[in-house]
């Protein structure tokens, strides 16, 4: 069968784009932009007659990989590259946190996990997810919707994660309900590992964005934090108003949204609270944070994914910590906080010497 003809050479555009950007693409990327091109040629037009509907596209990709290997840089080109105009990328946490509102909403004439993500979804062609993690089974078992409402509609699916397929929802309590959703993932996309040792990150070859203006400061002198304009703690904390409760501040929310470690991630605070704050407050300082060894696995979560969201999202952040970070980060029982390394090593290091 005849190949479509999309008149899109992603290889040659990744090409170009990497020498604009003055890096050189290595053998495992151009491997991974390789399968993503052959999508592009093969799948990514609607052929239409007169007679018949258009034919579902169905397919895609799911590329894992260490972080800092270029994943979403790659993925976030093949979206704007794609020749079609029902498409939607998204980081993942903001899809789940559209699916909780949804699900939620009490003037929904139907609020059934079916209707919301069918809502979603639209009439979308194309969907990309960004960092596709799962660590909690209600996700799970929404992603599990998800995936056969997509199957269902011959979506083009394109998602990258830190983990393959098997290693998503590791817990041992809950693995074996997701392994169909596993199997579905082995079936409907192709998987592809982006390999390599380097994280690309950690190089300081990304363009400056607004998460990367922030920084990391030890231990966190009213000289540090008088050279950023930081505020200082107040002696008694103030409070925000997040959905149906208060978070702790430690100084007014005006030029920047200041947590103590403890307020933002030892309570029971979640995802949607932080991109719920994310849409107000481009500005976050996160200071006393300790070292990840020294606190609860479920706490640590909540740190990498207040990181994950305020990277997604471009904020600018503040972290102050009397450890380094290979401290701060050593001994963490979640996997997850490499991901987290790898971005909070982007941040402008102000140490005390």
């Amino acid at each position: 069968m005849k190949s479509a003809d999309t008149g899109v050479d992603f290889q040659r555009r990744m090409d170009e784009k990497a020498t604009e950007n003055q890096f050189v693409l290595d053998e495992h990327q151009r491997h991974v932009i390789a399968r993503l091109d052959t999508l592009m040629k093969s799948g990514l037009t609607v052929k239409k007659n007169l007679l018949k509907k258009p034919k579902p596209l169905g397919g895609g990709v799911y590329i894992w990989g260490k972080v800092g290997r270029g994943k979403s840089f790659i993925v976030d080109s093949f979206f704007s590259a794609a020749p079609i105009k029902k498409k939607r990328r998204v980081h993942f946490h903001d899809f789940l946190r559209d699916l909780h509102r949804g699900m939620n909403n009490p003037q929904s004439a139907d609020n059934s996990i079916n209707a919301v993500l069918s809502a979603q979804l639209g009439d979308c062609q194309l969907v990309c997810f960004d960092e596709l993690h799962l660590h909690d089974i209600g996700d799970a078992m929404l992603m599990k919707s998800l995936l056969e409402l997509i199957v269902k509609r011959g979506i083009v699916l394109v998602a990258t994660s830190n983990y393959p397929p098997e290693q998503l929802l590791s817990n041992p309590l809950y693995h074996a309900r997701f392994e169909p959703s596993i199997k579905l993932i082995r079936q409907y996309l192709e998987v592809v590992a982006l390999d390599g040792s380097l994280d690309y990150r950690s190089l300081g070859t990304n363009h400056l964005t607004p998460f990367c203006e922030g920084a990391y400061l030890l231990p966190g002198t009213p000289a540090q934090r008088l050279e950023y304009q930081l505020p200082a703690a107040l002696p008694t904390k103030i409070s925000i108003a997040v959905g149906n409760r208060r978070l702790s501040l430690l100084s007014p929310a005006e030029n920047f949204l200041h947590f103590s470690f403890e307020d933002l991630c030892e309570g029971p605070t979640a995802v949607i609270d932080y991109l719920t704050l994310c849409a107000e407050y481009r500005r976050w300082i996160i200071q006393d944070v300790p070292a990840m060894a020294e606190v609860s696995p479920a706490t640590q979560q909540r740190f990498i994914n207040v990181i994950d969201v305020l990277y997604d999202q471009q904020c600018q952040l503040f972290i102050i910590s009397p450890f380094t970070l290979d401290q701060m980060t050593q001994g963490a029982e979640q996997e997850d906080i490499q991901r987290t390394r790898s971005r909070l090593q982007q941040l402008i290091f102000n140490v005390l010497q």
